[in-house]
């Protein structure tokens, strides 16, 4: 992930991490491990077990260069059993990073 100083530099936009996972105990450990590596991307976050369909959701509001919210995605999307979907509101947000 880059220095904060870089994400300063950078466009930051405000989003919507959203994860299914399907097998919470094959995939607890490195979810929680790339959560906490991107801590301070995340703004809030919300899970939620959906026992009837036997999967997890995981939704998280994010703010950061799309850089760096892609890689948070796309290494979450890699761990098994884990679906990763991004909503990135069209505009910078005012007051945040780089903004």
């Amino acid at each position: 992930m880059k220095d904060t100083d870089e994400t300063l530099a950078g466009e930051a936009r405000m989003g919507i991490l959203a994860l299914a996972v399907k097998n919470r105990t094959e995939a607890a450990e490195a979810v929680n491990r790339l959560i906490s590596e991107y801590g301070e991307l995340v703004i809030g976050r919300i899970g939620v077990p959906y026992r009837q369909k036997s999967i997890s959701v995981i939704a998280m509001i994010v703010e950061g260069s799309t850089d760096d919210l892609g890689a948070f995605s796309g290494k979450l999307g890699m761990v098994p059993t884990v679906k990763s979907k991004m909503v990135l509101f069209d505009q910078t947000v005012p007051g945040a990073l780089g903004a």
